[in-house]
């Protein structure tokens, strides 16, 4: 049963149209912005692209605790995804996960204000609105 949850978790996020990053702002209430996943394991990890200059990144390092929110409208369904959010460098890795129209934003993969914003999930739970049910997926 807990493999069903967890692939029908994962299906969630595939199919979402909206994905939203939260972080702790400055004020201590919650700050949300629309973010695309750029890819994620099944192990719980999540995949972004930010800019090191931006207010999130600031925010994660006072307070590394973030939600992640999926929205699936078509799908009747919601998740959200809660661990702690690090930035990573791996020029690699960044090269792989690059996107040509970023080129509006940075210089291109080498660019030292483009990092990876990773997210190691400690829990998700999903919502199914027709079924009316709750699943929660522990991944520590």
């Amino acid at each position: 049963m807990e493999q069903e949850a967890e692939e029908r978790l994962w299906e969630i996020i595939d199919e979402a149209e909206v994905s939203l990053v939260i972080t702790q702002g400055d004020r201590g209430f919650p700050h949300c912005r629309p973010m695309t996943l750029l890819g994620y394991e099944e192990d719980g990890t999540l995949w972004f692209a930010t800019s090191r200059s931006s207010r999130k990144v600031s925010e994660i390092d006072r307070n590394p605790k973030v939600t992640v929110c999926f929205l699936a409208f078509e799908g009747g369904a919601y998740a959200q995804m809660f661990g702690k959010a690090e930035i990573a460098e791996d020029p690699e890795l960044k090269a792989e996960l690059w996107m040509e129209e970023w080129g509006e934003y940075w210089e291109g993969p080498d660019d030292p204000d483009y990092v990876l914003l990773l997210v190691r999930v400690d829990k998700a739970e999903y919502y199914l609105i027709e079924e009316d049910e709750l699943w929660v997926i522990d991944f520590s």
